[in-house]
């Protein structure tokens, strides 16, 4: 029994990946609708009232990273500033 496993291969399984849209502006605007009818009062009672979080959470990475990308091109633009200055130099030394 154990032999006929090895010779026996599994087909492959299917990936069934359905993409989904997603446009934050247009949550956004619900989130601040619903916020509004909340501080208005037009909501039931019952309702909780949600936090834009989330928003706040993804809108600070977003600066952070932009920071960091612009550490790193500031770094490197100070590199290679540095070698031409070290070429120059060495060129003036010795020719």
């Amino acid at each position: 029994m154990g032999m006929i496993s090895f010779i026996k291969t599994p087909k492959p399984r299917r990936f069934g990946y359905s993409p989904v849209f997603y446009d934050e502006r247009k949550e956004a605007l619900e989130e601040r609708e619903r916020q509004i009818r909340q501080e208005m009062g037009l909501t039931k009672e019952g309702e909780e009232r949600v936090s834009l979080i989330k928003g706040q959470f993804r809108k600070q990475y977003d600066s952070k990273r932009r920071v960091k990308s612009n550490r790193k091109k500031r770094n490197l633009r100070l590199l290679v500033i540095f070698t031409i200055l070290c070429l120059l130099f060495y060129y003036l030394i010795y020719f």
